[in-house]
């Protein structure tokens, strides 16, 4: 049985989100903005960003609640950027209405 290639990514990106929970609860982050900032709260976007699927609205509420410098964070982050730097995620963030910041 094959498994689809999305289950694979949305696998992959989920495990990122652990590793980058757990670095976080060891190395507290040294900017204050980015004490707000929790990858977790995205992973129901998971899906979307990893494939052309539309975005949920549960995707699209926790999106908006995210604010410009977490999103930032996650932009630069060499273990995210590959999954939230994407023409995916950029097209899920104006599905959702809130537009990826462009000065990061």
């Amino acid at each position: 049985m094959k498994i689809p290639s999305s289950w694979v990514m949305l696998c992959m990106m989920l495990s990122v989100f652990v590793v980058e929970g757990e670095v976080s609860a060891v190395a507290p982050a040294v900017a204050p903005a980015a004490e707000c900032c929790n990858v977790m709260e995205l992973v129901p976007c998971a899906n979307a960003f990893t494939t052309s699927t539309p975005p949920s609205a549960e995707c699209c509420e926790r999106l908006r609640k995210q604010q410009p410098p977490c999103i930032c964070q996650y932009i630069t982050d060499p273990a995210l950027v590959g999954l939230i730097n994407t023409p995916n995620a950029k097209m899920v963030s104006d599905s959702c209405g809130s537009p990826m910041p462009n000065n990061c």
